[in-house]
């Protein structure tokens, strides 16, 4: 396996963490999961699709703490 297939099955694997925690009862943990910005941004579109506006202001509060 090369390289570059381990890093697209880690950033797979992130996503998909993401995507499970944004259809959690604690959704806001969404915010905390990625630990680059554009898993942020893909964790903070997938809870935006899933959640309401609210949830969305709490996801991104939440992860500015972390």
């Amino acid at each position: 396996m090369t390289f570059l297939s381990i890093k697209a099955l880690l950033g797979a694997a992130v996503v998909i963490i993401i995507n499970l925690a944004a259809h959690m009862k604690n959704y806001y943990l969404a915010g905390l999961v990625p630990l680059f910005p554009t898993f942020a941004l893909i964790a903070h579109y997938i809870v935006r699709s899933e959640r309401t506006h609210d949830e969305l202001k709490n996801t991104i509060l939440f992860s500015l703490c972390g």
